[in-house]
């Protein structure tokens, strides 16, 4: 099959509950400047105080939404493309000829067996289990 005849079948992300821990150390950090803002009267320690605040909005929520807004799973026609990271810098590509078999490990876990290479994880998947059996349809009936 050729690339110009490759169509997008359908675009997955890991679920939104992943955002939850994210989304509660950003209202920690607010919670703790809009409290402290004021109380104390040493300028130094309100340096500090919204320094700790900001890196944990830095590194607590804005690196992990943007790790999970750049990560996805596509499925095409021919081939499984899974991009991962921070500014997707895990890119892995697998066609349909090549996969030897697809297994549903726990209930979110999806390995894809492929041939003459590493297996392909995908992990955090919403409807694991459906996603699977349509990627074994996919592959064809010797899977």
């Amino acid at each position: 099959m050729s690339f110009e005849a490759e169509m997008l079948l359908g675009r997955f992300r890991a679920r939104g509950s992943r955002l939850l821990v994210p989304t509660l150390l950003l209202a920690l950090a607010a919670f703790l400047a809009m409290f402290l803002a004021g109380k104390i009267t040493e300028q130094w320690i309100n340096i500090a105080v919204y320094s700790v605040c900001g890196l944990l909005a830095l590194f607590g929520f804005v690196f992990p939404t943007l790790r999970y807004l750049t990560s996805w799973t596509d499925i095409t026609t021919s081939r499984v493309v899974s991009r991962s990271g921070l500014f997707g810098q895990n890119y892995r590509t697998v066609s349909f000829e090549n996969i030897e078999r697809v297994e549903l490990s726990g209930s979110s876990r999806i390995v894809l067996y492929v041939a003459g290479e590493s297996s392909l994880e995908l992990t955090g998947l919403p409807k694991a289990k459906l996603i699977a059996q349509e990627i074994s349809g996919l592959c064809g009936p010797r899977h």
